[in-house]
């Protein structure tokens, strides 16, 4: 009895680090194939792909995604974005970009590198939940309630 417990901890174990080793490998396969189809960078694709429910998804044991071919786990990302698209009305979108734009002035980053910290930091969920108010104040306060905004959620 022992001996079968023995096996089947050892399957566990294999299972996990399969998983773990086959994932970067279905993932660069699906950048390279998500880079053609979209005609961007694979540096593109790859933040398309981690932008998405779709890669949590990837690590899930009960799923097995990783069995999975290229073309077939194409076809679940884009429905993965399908589903999580949230289509935003255009005065919000024309604040969140005059945020971007206005934060990478000050902080003399460029626009890419803003918007990936806004991602990190949950600061576009933040000025878009918080349009209303927001969008009514001064540049000023904006671009300093964004930078303690960053700040604290460093902290956490």
């Amino acid at each position: 009895m022992q001996r079968k417990y023995i096996y089947k901890r050892k399957e566990i174990v294999n299972i996990k680090y399969m998983s773990a080793s086959i994932i970067p490998l279905k993932l660069s396969q699906l950048a390279l194939l998500v880079s053609q189809r979209k005609h961007i960078s694979v540096e593109a694709a790859l933040s398309y792909i981690y932008d998405t429910p779709f890669y949590e998804k990837l690590y899930n044991e009960d799923a097995k995604w990783w069995y999975l071919d290229t073309e077939s786990l194409y076809k679940q990302l884009e429905q993965s974005r399908l589903e999580g698209t949230k289509i935003l009305p255009n005065n919000v979108i024309v604040f969140l970009t005059f945020c971007v734009e206005r934060y990478a002035l000050l902080k003399k980053k460029t626009s890419l590198e803003t918007y990936a910290l806004f991602r990190r930091y949950g600061v576009d969920k933040y000025l878009i939940n918080g349009f209303d108010i927001l969008h009514t104040q001064g540049e000023e306060t904006i671009l300093h309630d964004i930078e303690l905004y960053i700040n604290n959620r460093k902290k956490q």
